[in-house]
């Protein structure tokens, strides 16, 4: 049904396109954009970008790929910071007509599972709207613990935002069911 594939790999039109289809649905929830964002330009840069945080280990970033090779779907694992911390930042998108799918839960285990294993992160959080209950709901089933508000925690779509902080701990995730151990 779908593939996880690093930014890096990944094309760069196929990217922008997702992005370009998607600009209205995600508005609210993303900083203001230029055009020039929303190029293949911009993501073949990105992408180049990419491989370089990814070998630095400052960014772990991925699409979400179709079986018919579009994209539809973009997950960021980044802010990574190392030394006693071993945590990173979670961010994700997914194109409205494949919600309701289980894509993006199972996109999320596979990222959190290679976050606890591979990337030997101890933490992983995420910020949430307050009023994103979808994106709430998922990050609960996939064990993610409310910490709390954060007032004015982004600026996006022109204005700051509040956000509610959740986390998962490497010892509090199941590979197996991507829930809580």
């Amino acid at each position: 049904m779908f593939e996880l594939v690093a930014l890096h790999e990944c094309d760069p039109r196929q990217v922008a396109e997702f992005l370009t289809l998607n600009r209205e649905r995600f508005r609210p929830y993303s900083p203001t954009r230029s055009d020039n964002y929303f190029t293949r330009e911009h993501w073949k840069a990105a992408c180049k970008l990419a491989k370089v945080e990814w070998r630095e280990d400052r960014a772990y970033r991925f699409c979400i790929v179709h079986r018919n090779e579009s994209v539809i779907g973009k997950i960021d694992l980044d802010r990574i910071v190392r030394g006693p911390f071993q945590s990173a930042t979670l961010g994700y998108m997914l194109d409205r007509r494949h919600e309701g799918q289980s894509v993006m839960r199972r996109a999320l285990q596979d990222v959190l599972e290679l976050s606890f294993g591979e990337f030997n992160l101890h933490r992983v959080e995420a910020a949430i709207m307050p009023d994103n209950q979808r994106s709430r709901s998922l990050a609960a089933r996939l064990g993610f613990r409310e910490v709390g508000l954060a007032k004015a925690y982004l600026e996006l779509d022109g204005a700051w935002r509040d956000h509610i902080l959740f986390e998962i701990l490497k010892d509090d995730f199941s590979p197996e069911t991507g829930e809580m151990a």
